[in-house]
């Protein structure tokens, strides 16, 4: 059967972020009345993402690894995964508690950490630190630290509620990544690259 009448990815993304022209929009919202189920539950699910993380500010990733990130991420909504064997690792927490940075690991906040936990797996440990914002939300930073050779750069960083993604952001040369203003709740995090999936257990973020 012809798959012709589908609708782009990109095309779908540029739709729900208001991108495309007034015609060319009313055009995609006409082809999604007549489009499959799994076509509409994915401009569903575009458009639940756009809506929230227009309250949450991203970090800018670093632009080495824009495009990879894009790819991944593309892939990701698809529910597609990248050639090759994936492995899955759930990371165990070891420390709870504390005010300092976790491992020597600078912060650009310049409010004390309200929390700090470490994570730990056979493929990295992952520190996050909670701060504290005006309007009772957080902000949330991390770092990752690969065991072995692995360098830390270029891991995609998830952070969802519910099983819907909030954020989406990569982590730079150093390991760190962060996310500003999010709401208060219980919150999962995915951390990625193109050989392991690492995924922590249930967090919950307060001021």
């Amino acid at each position: 059967m012809s798959r012709s009448h589908e609708i782009s990815f990109e095309r779908l993304a540029d739709w729900a972020e208001g991108r495309l022209p007034d015609e060319e929009a009313e055009a995609v919202t006409e082809q999604l009345e007549r489009a499959d189920e799994e076509t509409r539950a994915r401009a569903e699910w575009l458009r639940a993402f756009v809506q929230a993380s227009g309250h949450t500010s991203l970090v800018a990733p670093p632009g080495e690894v824009r495009e990879n990130l894009s790819r991944r991420f593309a892939a990701y909504a698809e529910g597609a995964r990248e050639p090759g064997l994936l492995r899955r690792v759930v990371a165990t927490l070891s420390f709870e508690g504390g005010m300092q940075p976790a491992f020597g690991m600078r912060s650009a906040r310049t409010g004390e950490a309200q929390g700090q936990l470490v994570y730990s797996t056979d493929v990295a440990e992952i520190a996050l630190n909670v701060h504290p914002r005006p309007g009772g939300r957080v902000d949330l930073d991390g770092q990752l630290f690969p065991s072995g050779d692995a360098e830390p750069g270029g891991f995609v960083v998830q952070l969802l509620s519910g099983g819907s993604d909030v954020g989406i952001t990569t982590t730079d040369e150093l390991g760190e990544f962060g996310f500003e203003s999010i709401a208060q709740g219980e919150y999962e995090i995915l951390v990625s690259n193109d050989e392991v999936e690492i995924q922590l257990s249930p967090v919950e973020l307060s001021a």
